[in-house]
């Protein structure tokens, strides 16, 4: 059974130091393919550097063809850049010119524009949402100019998000580490016509009952499952850093909830990752 990690940072630490051992424990479970994610200039240099020195790496199996390890990157600017301070109105156009080049002269490794959007958990989120909504548009106006899928972090912003995401319904867009509700998401799904909704190991809590419900509703042809590593370990490994192997706890628990063969998930979400990345 083939595994998927749609969204994960082996382009920070603590993983990054030692991610040729994650990437080995990944393969090791079946892992296929990776994306890992781009929020700040390092994570998205790092990130096409893993692709880089992932590339034409075979998965070693007994008693099996060898196929490709797809590696690949996003580029974005993380929403928590304007609460830190680190992005600004008056830096924001060089920021965003910095992506439009990394793209240009990495296009074989990118496979998408983000992770980008808002974040108004922090208590000083008021005074930067405005700047947070400016990165936001312009991140969804580069997508929609290098015809590339956005992917979108939303945290307790379900109403400004979608306020800004009904101008531009015509994007792919993938909300990863879905944390909204079944209401929220039938809203968006409405409007937009290309949308993919990011399973993590949140889904795993036990006081995330809501979270479930929502992934009940959505269409195996949306779902998309991830580990956010080194974020969000699943509830069997809470505790420990979380890394993509993880996806594996991941999968049987969407599988058991969803009353669904674990193959069957896993060549849906096959078919859903190459659909949204077009790889």
């Amino acid at each position: 059974m083939k595994l998927i990690d749609a969204h994960t940072h082996l382009n920070t630490e603590p993983l990054l130091s030692d991610r040729q051992w994650y990437l080995q424990k990944f393969i090791d479970i079946w892992g296929v393919a990776l994306v890992n994610s781009g929020a700040s200039e390092s994570y998205n240099i790092q990130g096409i550097e893993i692709a880089k020195q992932t590339e034409n790496l075979k998965i070693k199996t007994q008693g099996q063809n060898s196929p490709l390890l797809v590696v690949k990157a996003t580029l974005g600017r993380h929403p928590l850049e304007c609460v830190d301070g680190t992005l600004t109105m008056d830096n924001m156009s060089e920021k965003m010119q910095r992506l439009r080049w990394l793209y240009s002269e990495n296009k074989p490794y990118v496979v998408a524009i983000g992770e980008t959007g808002l974040d108004i958990h922090y208590p000083n989120w008021f005074e930067t949402l405005e700047t947070q909504k400016q990165l936001f548009i312009q991140h969804c106006d580069l997508a929609r100019e290098l015809q590339l899928p956005l992917v979108i972090h939303s945290r307790d912003a379900f109403k400004e998000t979608f306020e800004i995401l009904k101008n531009y319904t015509d994007l792919t867009i993938y909300v990863h580490c879905r944390g909204y509700w079944p209401n929220e998401f039938r809203m968006l799904n409405s409007e937009c016509k290309n949308l993919y909704i990011g399973f993590c190991g949140n889904i795993t809590y036990k006081k995330a009952e809501e979270l479930r419900e929502t992934l009940k509703i959505v269409s195996l042809s949306q779902i998309l499952l991830e580990t956010d590593a080194p974020y969000l370990t699943p509830q069997i490994v809470r505790g420990e850093n979380n890394h993509p192997a993880n996806v594996k706890y991941i999968y049987d628990f969407v599988a058991e909830v969803l009353h669904i063969a674990p193959n069957i998930l896993s060549q849906q979400v096959d078919t859903n990752f190459h659909t949204l990345y077009k790889i």
